[in-house]
């Protein structure tokens, strides 16, 4: 039996603290955090992160005529990096910790994401 995403996706690396799939709606409907992380975000501000997160998505994606397509963005604070994934409607979440290697971890996240099926879930 095939594992679910976001499963998989946190068992690539242990420097990833969390993925999730998030609609688009905002709202995460599969995923969470690696066993033994606590959230660095309260649940409304952990929220409010997501939407944002898929609104620079939806606006990058706007330009994909004449850029191409829109893979991946990797913003980076002190304390984690956030990659995030378009992922039909929505979009795939990943945290990982300041000192992951946050261009190992967007490889085979997108590898990941190549193979099929894709994704069971509408999202």
């Amino acid at each position: 039996m095939q594992r679910n995403l976001c499963e998989r996706v946190i068992k690539l690396d242990k420097n990833i603290r969390f993925a999730g799939i998030v609609n688009a709606n905002g709202e995460v409907i599969e995923g969470g955090f690696q066993q033994g992380i606590q959230p660095l975000l309260n649940g409304p501000a952990e929220q409010q992160m997501y939407i944002q997160s898929l609104s620079n998505v939806v606006t990058l994606k706007q330009y994909a005529d004449r850029l191409g397509a829109f893979r991946y963005s990797i913003t980076e604070h002190d304390k984690v990096t956030l990659l995030t994934f378009p992922l039909g409607d929505g979009i795939l979440c990943v945290s990982a910790s300041s000192k992951a290697d946050s261009a190992k971890i967007r490889n085979k996240v997108s590898a990941l994401l190549k193979e099929k099926p894709r994704h069971s879930k509408k999202v």
